[in-house]
């Protein structure tokens, strides 16, 4: 699903003391198919950004237009419920959002609120529930008796239980260990490139994880994007990426280092440690034929 922003301003608090502009005058268009990260320091405006994907909040000026639907101030909210059978919301914790008594029941409930027999939606989410890991042995388990890590691997499945087209995603891997962060990341990506229609956007402070996964990259700050293009392109501006409060990958200053300490042109954009690997070694043997 495309996304266009158009002259788009989020005010909290409008007409009182505590007024604060979250979002200033956004012309932004996300393509549809592709996989998106939104990247920016906290307050810079990405989650309010996002939360108007789906109207959870609605401009205080201008538009968003998502697929079919505009988006305004004065939309009613009648009028987005069919636009959120399209997209999919996975927040920060999404375990907390459970409270069903079984684990299958959490996950189709919401195929079951948007018009699916109890039968269609106990077929999709018994699929959803395989997808992301999670065993039939525990399908007819309290959520709350799960782990941790099985308990947020439930709440994903019941968001994908609804077939999103745009998959939305804020912090999910947040409070994971890194190898839990990097299973929840192929879970995901797996699922982008399962359908060729299929969009996700992430939010993300981890920075290893917009540039491995990501088509674009959006920076914001102050409540706008103030830069957009490909990981390579984004982190080749480590100074610009500092002044904004954001860092590069840790692959990305070993290298950038690397090069500024030897004198010798190095390309930076490597953002796995194959290609990490691939770099240095590159350097090395031309060192060595120096």
């Amino acid at each position: 699903m495309q996304i266009q922003a158009n002259r788009l301003t989020y005010t909290y608090m409008k007409n009182t003391p505590f007024e604060k502009n979250a979002l200033d005058c956004i012309d932004v268009t996300i393509p549809s198919g592709q996989f998106t990260s939104i990247i920016g320091h906290t307050g810079s405006g990405k989650s309010t950004l996002i939360q108007h994907f789906n109207g959870l909040l609605k401009p205080t000026e201008g538009s968003l237009t998502i697929g079919h639907w505009t988006i305004r101030h004065e939309t009613k909210q009648k009028q987005l419920y069919t636009l959120r059978r399209h997209i999919g919301m996975v927040f920060q914790f999404p375990e907390q959002q459970l409270f069903h008594e079984t684990v299958l029941q959490d996950v189709a409930y919401g195929p079951m609120n948007f018009g699916f027999s109890k039968t269609e939606a106990e077929s999709l989410a018994r699929k959803c529930l395989v997808d992301v890991g999670i065993d039939e042995v525990l399908f007819d388990r309290s959520p709350f008796d799960l782990s941790g890590g099985q308990m947020r691997r439930v709440a994903i499945a019941g968001v994908l239980a609804l077939n999103p087209e745009l998959l939305v995603l804020d912090e999910p891997t947040a409070g994971l260990d890194p190898e839990g962060q990097e299973t929840m990341m192929q879970l995901f990506y797996q699922w982008y490139q399962e359908k060729e229609d299929r969009s996700i956007i992430l939010v993300t402070h981890q920075m290893e994880d917009a540039a491995r996964y990501s088509d674009e990259i959006l920076v914001m700050d102050q409540g706008t994007v103030i830069d957009r293009g490909t990981p390579e392109a984004i982190y080749a501006n480590k100074e610009r990426l500092e002044n904004v409060g954001l860092s590069v990958p840790e692959s990305v200053h070993l290298l950038t280092e690397l090069q500024a300490q030897s004198g010798k042109l190095i390309d930076t954009a490597a953002f796995t440690n194959d290609k990490t690997v691939e770099r240095i070694l590159t350097f090395l043997q031309e060192k060595g034929r120096d």
